[in-house]
């Protein structure tokens, strides 16, 4: 790959890690996090897990219309990503310290739904306006590089997690937390910048005169999408793309937020589970930014499309786990995949409408995958409540990916009233 792909500057690196790490904090404390959350206050205020994860469900639901909310302000107003991004980081950070101090299970199930409804703000529709802004044209690499934080918080978060909760105490462990969430978030007023033109850089770190990349920041303030919710709700290709990744992002957290579960079903310890969990991240590193490369090189469709079959193999080797082998190659498929989605969904978006349209497309889009992607723990604990496993949730899955496959390659890029893509 040649070095000009890499020269994202100094401040687009900045803007890189700081979207890394927001992926980072929203699937620690919306997926990962559940492995070690779930069963800890369980144990210490008696309450049932499956029906913990349902709350989970309907905070990812109201999550579809705070992403309509927040998508509308990022059209809206100038700086309207950055004010989603500190506002839903802020909500978090108060939501969480009670998720984890209440004894009271409604003050529980009320903070874990704000803590799952506001993530949409600072680990999808911010940061995905934020970077396609700043890389139109290399964004499926930086999000290859970006969506990181997924598979990082996957292989680690679980660990700091446990490690908090043997060091300091369950309450400990949630405070710890919500420090290290807010002072990300005192950080973020600072280096949180829409759009390159801000600091006086052209979009891809590109060569460009001061004057044109003053020009252009007053095109971008001035310009007017063509791409209204209504006219959205009428374009098939935004269905296919919406409907078609949302359900295989469904699947990722289905596996990974109960795959400590699967594993100490299947007869493993939960210390080794736990450390399956993080060897899987481990590989998601990796797989974040082969995502990328493949989505760089051969297109967001392709990629998507090879995701589909990838997923499908996965989960055969997750219904039999014939041996630790087979596990282990499993863990693999799974943990490659992990940071793909995240990276796949917005490129996707930018690619069918465009840096500009992004914004317009992304307030939909944004709620529509990531309602459609809640649905994976109301699915998962029917799945436990009707079957005690979760088998019968991984043969479903299969059929979903196969859908999603079919719905992805329909998919072909929209024309914009500027030709822009």
């Amino acid at each position: 790959m040649s070095k000009s792909k890499w020269n994202f500057g100094v401040k687009g690196w900045i803007i890189i890690f700081m979207c890394m790490i927001a992926y980072f904090i929203g699937g620690g404390i919306n997926t990962d996090g559940l492995n070690i959350f779930v069963n800890a206050l369980s144990e210490a205020r008696g309450w049932d897990n499956a029906a913990m994860l349902t709350w989970s469900t309907y905070g990812g639901w109201a999550g579809v219309i705070f992403a309509l909310i927040f998508g509308q302000i990022t059209v809206r107003y100038k700086n309207g990503a950055k004010y989603v991004m500190i506002g839903s980081l802020a909500a978090t950070v108060v939501a969480f310290y009670f998720y984890g101090h209440t004894t009271n299970y409604y003050v529980y199930a009320l903070c874990v739904s704000v803590c799952a409804a506001v993530s949409c703000g600072y680990s999808l529709v911010a940061v995905n306006v934020i970077q396609t802004n700043w890389f139109p044209k290399k964004k499926g690499l930086v999000l290859g590089i970006s969506t990181i934080g997924f598979p990082l918080c996957t292989m680690i978060f679980p660990y700091i997690s446990n490690f908090l909760l043997g060091t300091v105490g369950l309450e400990g462990m949630f405070t710890a937390i919500c420090i290290f969430v807010a002072v990300f978030t005192v950080i973020c007023i600072f280096i949180c910048k829409v759009t390159p033109e801000e600091v006086g850089v052209a979009p891809d770190n590109e060569p460009m005169e001061k004057a044109a990349i003053e020009k252009q920041k007053q095109e971008i303030a001035a310009y007017k999408s063509p791409w209204t919710v209504k006219k959205l709700a009428k374009e098939k290709m935004f269905w296919f793309s919406s409907v078609g990744l949302g359900l295989i992002w469904m699947v990722t957290v289905g596996i990974v937020s109960q795959l400590v579960t699967r594993l100490v079903a299947a007869g493993y310890d939960r210390g080794t589970a736990v450390g399956m969990l993080s060897v899987m991240g481990f590989f998601g590193i990796f797989g974040s930014y082969i995502w990328g490369w493949i989505d760089d090189k051969f297109g967001t469709k392709l990629a998507s499309l090879i995701y589909c079959v990838w997923y499908v193999i996965a989960l055969i080797l997750l219904i039999f786990m014939f041996n630790t082998v087979t596990v282990y190659i499993a863990i693999f498929m799974v943990g490659t995949s992990v940071g793909g989605i995240c990276n796949l969904i917005p490129s996707m978006t930018g690619t069918i409408f465009g840096r500009k349209d992004f914004p317009s497309a992304n307030r939909l889009a944004s709620p529509v995958t990531s309602g459609i992607k809640s649905c994976a723990y109301l699915f998962v604990a029917q799945s436990l409540r009707l079957t005690g496993n979760l088998t019968g949730a991984y043969i479903a899955m299969i059929v979903v990916c196969i859908i999603s496959a079919i719905l992805i390659a329909m998919i072909k890029p929209v024309q914009s009233v500027e030709g822009q893509k």
